[in-house]
C-alpha cells in the first residue's frame, strides 16, 4: 500500500485523525504531528486532492524517526535503495526543509540527492521551472522523510475578501462542532458565508439560521454561492445582539467567527463579546453549545467569565498569520 504525507494549518491534528477516515474510506494513518500527517493510502492518488485542509502532498519514498536526524543520514538512506516515483516524467529539482523552513546543504548532499533521482527515474533536472519536487523534511519531533511533491494546493489569501475565512478553516470549525443530523444551527456572523459553505456541501443538519448585519455580503456574496436555494437555509439581514428571526431556546449550536476588531471598529472587544453572549443565551437550547474562533483570546475569555460561560475546550492556530484559538463553550 502507497504512503503518502500531506500537510494542513497547524493546530487542528486531532480532527484530522478523526475525519481522515471517514472522508478517504481506506486510509491508514501511520503518523501524525501538528500540521502534517502520514498516512497509507491504496486508492487512486487524485482522491487525495479533494481533501479540502490538503495542502502539500507527498509521496513517501523514505521516513526516519530518532534523535540526531540530519541532511546527509536522510539522503544517504534514499540513495541506498532503489525508488519508484508515483510522477516518472517530466522534471524535477531537490528541495531541503528544516522544522518548516527551507534550508541550504552543502553541494555535495544536493548532487548526491539529485543522483538518486536520475538515477531511480525518467526525470530529467531542472532547478528552475521544474514539474515535480522531490522534498528531504526534519522535523523537530524526531521525524524526517523524503517525499515526491505530487500536489500543492495554490491558494493564499489574496483570493479572500479583508477577513474572509480561508474554506479549509471554515471546515475545522464545522468538524470541531460534533454536528449531528437532528441540529438547529445558527451562524450570527455569516459574513462572506465561509462556515455557511462547508456546512451546506459536508455537513448533516435539519437547519442553519445564518444572518449578518452587512447587507451588501448578504445580497450579493452569499448569493452567488448559491446559498438560498436551499430549503435547510434561512439567511436574513440581521444584528447578532438581536436576532429577532430565531425564537428562544430554539438552537442547539451556534457555530461562528465573529468580528475581531481588526478589520472593523467594534468599539469594547469585551463588551461586544458578552453582549454577543447574552443574545445566544436567549436563544440557545439548555444543552446547547458554541463553536466560537476568535484571535482576541483575553477578551473573549474575559467576556466568558464574567458572563459564567465555560470553555469546555480550545485549540490553537494562525489564521490570517494571526494567532487564534477555537472554542467550544456551553452555558
Amino acid at each position: 500500500m502507497a504512503e503518502f504525507i500531506s500537510s494542513f494549518i497547524t493546530g487542528f491534528q486531532e480532527i484530522v485523525n478523526k475525519d481522515l477516515p471517514q472522508r478517504l474510506p481506506g486510509v491508514k494513518i501511520l503518523n501524525i504531528f501538528d500540521g502534517l500527517v502520514h498516512y497509507q493510502y491504496a486508492g487512486d492518488s487524485h482522491n487525495l486532492e479533494k481533501i479540502i485542509y490538503f495542502n502539500n502532498t507527498f509521496f513517501v519514498l523514505k521516513t526516519m524517526k530518532g534523535k540526531g536526524l540530519n541532511f546527509p543520514s536522510l539522503v544517504g538512506a534514499v540513495a541506498s535503495e532503489k525508488k519508484y516515483y508515483l510522477i516518472n516524467k517530466g522534471t524535477f529539482r531537490v528541495r531541503f526543509q528544516n522544522e518548516n523552513q527551507f534550508a541550504k546543504v552543502d553541494k555535495n548532499i544536493s548532487k548526491k540527492a539529485e543522483e538518486t533521482v536520475l538515477r531511480n527515474s525518467k526525470l530529467q533536472l531542472d532547478r528552475l521551472s521544474p514539474t515535480t519536487e522531490i522534498w528531504y523534511s526534519i522535523r523537530r519531533e524526531g521525524f524526517a522523510f523524503c517525499g515526491q511533491l505530487v500536489s500543492k494546493r495554490e491558494f493564499t489569501e489574496k483570493n479572500l475578501n479583508k477577513g474572509e475565512l480561508r474554506p479549509e478553516i471554515a471546515y475545522f470549525i464545522c468538524c470541531y462542532s460534533d454536528i449531528k443530523p437532528e441540529d438547529v444551527i445558527a451562524e450570527p456572523f455569516c459574513g462572506y458565508g465561509s462556515i455557511p459553505v462547508q456546512l451546506m456541501k459536508k455537513f448533516h443538519f435539519s437547519k442553519l439560521i445564518a444572518s449578518d448585519l452587512d447587507s451588501e455580503k448578504i445580497e450579493l456574496d452569499l448569493q452567488k454561492k448559491q446559498l438560498r436555494e436551499n430549503p435547510q437555509l434561512d439567511l436574513s439581514v440581521n444584528n447578532a445582539f438581536e436576532l429577532p428571526q430565531i425564537k428562544d431556546n430554539s438552537i442547539d449550536v451556534v457555530i461562528t467567527d465573529p468580528p475581531w476588531g481588526y478589520y472593523e471598529d467594534i468599539g469594547d472587544v469585551v463588551e461586544f463579546y458578552k453582549k454577543m453572549f447574552t443574545s445566544f443565551k436567549r436563544i440557545l437550547k439548555t444543552d446547547g453549545r458554541m463553536i466560537i474562533l476568535s484571535a482576541r483570546k483575553e477578551e473573549i475569555q474575559k467576556a466568558a467569565s464574567e458572563m459564567n460561560v465555560q470553555i469546555l475546550s480550545s485549540l490553537n492556530t494562525l489564521v490570517n498569520g494571526k494567532k487564534a484559538s477555537l472554542y467550544k463553550m456551553i452555558f
